[in-house]
């Protein structure tokens, strides 16, 4: 999909940018039958996508709703694009977006591959894209940040039955909640997705003094120590996080899944996991262990972080935590 590059109309044309780049128009392509939903789902993400970039090219620090808007978003479809907007303020670089609709097994309807800059990003984050989530209603309950289209490519073709297209499709609504409420601070979400008795594991890399040896080319080396942390003292150091940056930005690649051998309704899904924020950045490898069995209400039972580097190498590949390190 070719992106407009904003800087350059802004300079060349301000006049027609003001009065055109915040209007953007969204079209299905298909997944809908009922014209009135279909109606429906166009109107409201054009909607979405014009506030967005209004509020952006007006410098406002808040995105301003009128009162018509009460039909476009759901209450909690509301909140999470305000929360999403105080720390990721991001607007549509092109004037027209056409998708097809996703049907969730929840009932949920989706669009997906809406490019996005995000304008708190560095150079090589700037550039994704949004997941617009709509009741039966059409209206908009939910925004996500999207993983990369060819990682959602991947996970849900690996489906054998319709039964395992679905699960997949609940997996990466889940991971992309899970991201986005990373960027947006939603501690209330995070806190409510882990078991109230999951194991948190964080690998930190230490320098060690080498034993003194002819052979050793340094006096010092690195590597890896684990801290199990409970969840209630993982979400006390996520607060204090959270408070401490004014911008968050989480992004994941080289996501795999593996369903448990044994337990049918529990995955892993390991991720490498790039953290920006005003005051920090890192890479690593996240682990998470999920359990499915209530559909509507995922847990998460083990989380684990491990540097993708040490001693100035890659983590090497059995090192990296997957389901098959833990038992159930």
């Amino acid at each position: 999909m070719k992106r407009v590059v904003l800087l350059l109309m802004l300079i060349m044309s301000p006049l027609f940018c003001l009065a055109q780049l915040d209007v953007v128009l969204f079209h299905v392509e298909g997944g809908l039958t009922e014209s009135g939903l279909k109606r429906h789902i166009e109107e409201n993400t054009s909607r979405l996508l014009s506030l967005m970039n209004s509020a952006v090219i007006s410098g406002k620090p808040k995105i301003k709703f009128e009162k018509s808007d009460e039909y476009v978003f759901t209450k909690d479809g509301r909140r999470i694009l305000e929360e999403l907007w105080t720390t990721s303020a991001m607007m549509c670089p092109v004037s027209n977006v056409s998708d097809k609709c996703l049907t969730l097994q929840n009932g949920m309807i989706q669009v997906r591959n809406i490019p996005v800059t995000m304008l708190a990003a560095d150079d090589d984050n700037s550039e994704q894209e949004l997941v617009v989530c709509f009741n039966a209603s059409g209206m908009i309950d939910n925004v996500l940040i999207a993983m990369e289209e060819h990682r959602y490519v991947d996970i849900i073709s690996a489906h054998v039955e319709v039964k395992e297209l679905y699960r997949r499709q609940a997996i990466v609504d889940f991971v992309e909640n899970f991201r986005t409420a990373y960027n947006r601070k939603d501690i209330d979400y995070i806190g409510s997705v882990f078991s109230s008795n999951a194991l948190i594991i964080t690998g930190k890399v230490v320098k060690v003094k080498n034993q003194p040896d002819m052979s050793s080319q340094s006096l010092t080396s690195e590597e890896i120590r684990y801290q199990k942390s409970s969840k209630e003292e993982y979400i006390s150091n996520l607060k204090r996080c959270f408070k401490g940056n004014s911008y968050i930005n989480v992004r994941f690649d080289d996501i795999e899944v593996m369903r448990h051998p044994k337990y049918p309704n529990v995955f892993g899904v390991t991720m490498k996991q790039y953290w920006n924020s005003s005051n920090y950045s890192d890479v690593g490898y996240l682990f998470l262990m999920i359990d499915f069995e209530d559909d509507m209400n995922p847990c998460i039972q083990v989380r684990t972080w491990q540097p993708d580097k040490y001693n100035g190498k890659p983590l090497p590949r059995e090192e990296i935590f997957s389901i098959d390190k833990f038992s159930i």
